[in-house]
């Protein structure tokens, strides 16, 4: 084998990088991310005088050109009049309003915003009374206007200095808002306002000198799953910032507020993650809110960045911090402690998350930290798990005592969880890879061996044959939620039997018309209700790849692309109701990292490239095509671009990939009757005609391809 690949890389100049297609259009056409960091309104929603007057064109606001709208309120911010402008999609940062004039007693300018028009409060009593303090605005903090929280006080507008501006001026929000996509301007006394431009100083992402300057991309025959891609690889745009509120060089009052905010707290987004770099962005959950770093989303993130815009010192910079956090017994918190010592042992599944945050970091960039840094804190995050194991062989983290480390990524429970048992699976196989590339042969050994048993004993304790899918947990045998398979099969715990079997359940009873719900309707003795939650179905739709592709690419056109019908059209939500509406009403994040699952599947596993070595040494390109007839991308690696495109047509299937170099690939097309690499006979007859060629019965696989272009191809 080692000559035929030999001989493929001297051929290399006259070979092409990338499959024809009739479609010329680009994929920077699809990048969501402004081009310039001052982004203006394309529209404007409402112009509603309500109790005073809007003269002249509302359409002023749209651009700086002399020409203003004047709003007059003449009596408080009940009865302002609303000027509502639309971005046209998400965005990130701080309101910038030109103003040309105001009366001498000049009112307040306040600026409320939202990431949709369902939940910006217009109607009386909407967002449980906001309407009456902040109209426009959706909700950020969670004791005001949460769901089932009153809302009592105005914590969610921004005030601008009109008081003391000489004018005309530009005004800019002294408080940064993550994520919105529509602004609404009003008065909150009787005056008038003379407003010439409404802009937003885009703020997300601030690593990032040409937002549109992709290093990967994605591209295939069908447009929705472009679209998918493109909004997930933004979402996480929108929820990279700063960790601490910067002007300039200089931090700006570093000793931020506690999350969640307390009783009467405004709205603020100072997003302080003791620890980090304060000059480097950080991975944060959501534009909007919790703007806090969470294991559990950046399990998602991380590649995501990765594999679009390459922005690999933000999720350095937050893993770091996050390794620093490290408690005493081990045990590393979930989140970014943006006040020390705040959440304790909360959530022990995010522990896990950590470990797993770092081995995915380890396996795209080499990065050292990984096996020189981070590495106590790996161990010793995984060692605490490991020492919940109680005598029935699972891991339950009540039995640790105090808060324990009860709860997950969206429900509290104590029990001894299919979901918990995978995660920590997952992390033994993942942490003694790294141990054995690290030299500890000793180490990696024994966390294979528990790892054995620990799969021994959910397959004997937490299958249901009978159902044909995994328990929620040992408690509630009879509950089968999606977390439990979903988790269970993309950990490699769940035999590819089991695998089937368990997808085919979670297909016929949990699919809705949104999506894959967590359990189905009216399930008894669930740890969580019926609703759609991104994470499991993220991990859902990837882990059906390989056991029945075509309805992985059904549950990301189900789930996926029904949001992108939706506000704020370009990003992706924290939580879906079974209804269909946000998950959380008007608190609900709209642009939230961990809902970008699709993104990553869409390059790993349809267009096909996957690292097994770390930093791409070695990787995998097994393209999945599931109905589709092309696809293309760029996957950037420490070593160099990988670039890879394939074409399924009537004649057969045909694979260009470019090997960087200092790595090796493994290509597989799917199985024809006759396979060539760079026109050389590979497979024919129904059997291997070189060395290092192997078939798994659905595809033809070629090992040790050196760097250079090449082209396989499979012919009937």
């Amino acid at each position: 084998m080692r000559r035929l690949v030999a001989a493929a890389a001297l051929l290399a100049v006259s070979v092409p990088a990338q499959v024809a297609r009739a479609d010329a259009r680009s994929w920077r056409d699809e990048v969501q991310a402004p081009a310039d960091r001052t982004v203006r309104p394309t529209a404007v929603t409402a112009a509603d005088p309500r109790g005073g007057a809007i003269d002249g064109a509302p359409a002023a606001a749209l651009r700086q050109d002399g020409k203003a709208v004047r709003l007059t309120s003449t009596g408080q911010r009940g009865t302002s009049p609303l000027l509502t402008l639309d971005f046209g999609g998400e965005v990130a940062g701080r309101a910038l309003i030109r103003v040309l004039g105001a009366s001498a007693d000049r009112p307040g300018l306040h600026v409320c915003y939202s990431e949709s028009r369902r939940s910006m409060a217009t109607a009386p009593g909407q967002n449980g009374g906001q309407t009456a303090f902040a109209p426009g605005c959706d909700t950020a903090n969670i004791w005001s206007g949460y769901p089932g929280q009153p809302y009592q006080w105005d914590a969610d507008s921004h005030t601008l200095p009109l008081g003391s501006a000489h004018l005309p001026a530009t005004l800019e929000d002294g408080q940064l808002r993550g994520g919105f996509r529509y602004a609404t301007i009003f008065l909150d006394k009787p005056g008038w306002v003379d407003v010439d431009a409404v802009a937003a100083d885009f703020t997300a992402a601030p690593g990032q000198a040409n937002l549109r300057g992709y290093r990967g991309h994605f591209l295939s025959s069908d447009e929705e799953l472009n679209r998918i891609w493109y909004a997930g690889a933004y979402t996480v745009q929108i929820d990279t910032d700063l960790p601490t509120r910067v002007k300039g060089n200089i931090a700006v009052d570093p000793a931020a507020p506690c999350w969640p905010y307390q009783p009467g707290e405004a709205d603020h987004a100072d997003n302080t993650l003791h620890y980090a770099d304060p000059k480097t962005a950080i991975v944060l959950d959501g534009g909007k809110r919790d703007r806090d770093p969470f294991t559990g989303d950046l399990g998602v993130e991380g590649p995501v960045a990765y594999l679009s815009t390459g922005d690999v010192a933000a999720v350095r910079n937050t893993l770091d911090a996050l390794a620093r956090q490290q408690a005493a017994d081990g045990f590393v918190p979930g989140n970014g402690q943006v006040c020390p010592d705040q959440s304790g042992h909360f959530s022990g599944d995010y522990d896990l998350w950590f470990v797993h945050d770092v081995y995915l970091h380890w396996l795209y960039t080499a990065d050292p930290k990984a096996l020189g840094d981070w590495w106590p804190a790996v161990t010793g995050a995984l060692d605490w798990a490991v020492r919940q194991i109680d005598d029935s062989g699972l891991v339950a983290f009540g039995a640790y005592g105090g808060d324990g480390g009860c709860g997950t990524y969206a429900y509290s429970s104590c029990d001894h969880l299919t979901y918990t048992n995978a995660g920590l699976y997952r992390a033994l196989r993942e942490t003694a890879r790294m141990a054995r590339a690290k030299g500890r042969t000793g180490l990696a050994s024994s966390y294979e061996a528990t790892a054995a048993s620990l799969r021994t004993a959910v397959e004997a304790k937490l299958w249901d044959d009978t159902a044909g899918a995994y328990r929620q947990s040992v408690e509630h045998p009879d509950v089968h939620p999606q977390d439990a398979t979903a988790f269970a099969v993309s950990s490699g715990l769940a035999a590819p039997g089991r695998a089937q079997r368990s997808l085919a359940w979670l297909r016929s009873h949990d699919w809705g018309p949104y999506g894959s719900l967590t359990v189905p309707a009216g399930t008894q003795g669930a740890a969580v209700d019926s609703h759609y939650e991104p994470l499991p179905s993220g991990t859902e739709a990837d882990a059906r790849f390989g056991v029945d592709d075509a309805s992985g690419l059904e549950l990301i056109r189900r789930g996926w692309g029904y949001q992108l019908a939706q506000d704020p059209g370009n990003t992706f939500w924290e939580k879906t109701a079974a209804d269909g509406t946000p998950g959380l009403a008007s608190f609900t994040s709209l642009a939230h990292g961990w809902a970008s699952q699709p993104t990553v599947t869409l390059t790993n596993r349809v267009l096909g490239v996957t690292p097994t070595g770390a930093g791409f040494a070695r990787f995998t390109v097994q393209p999945h095509p599931a109905g589709l007839t092309w696809a293309e991308g760029t996957v950037p690696t420490p070593r160099g671009d990988i670039a890879a495109s394939w074409h399924d047509g009537a004649d057969g299937f045909r694979l260009a990939v470019t090997v960087p170099g200092r790595t090796t690939g493994r290509l597989a097309v799917p199985i024809h009757s006759r396979v060539t690499l760079d026109g050389r006979v590979v497979w024919a007859g129904g059997r291997a005609t070189a060395k290092g060629v192997t078939s798994d019965g659905a595809y033809v696989h070629v090992d040790g391809v050196a760097p250079g272009h090449h082209t396989m191809e499979g012919t009937r």
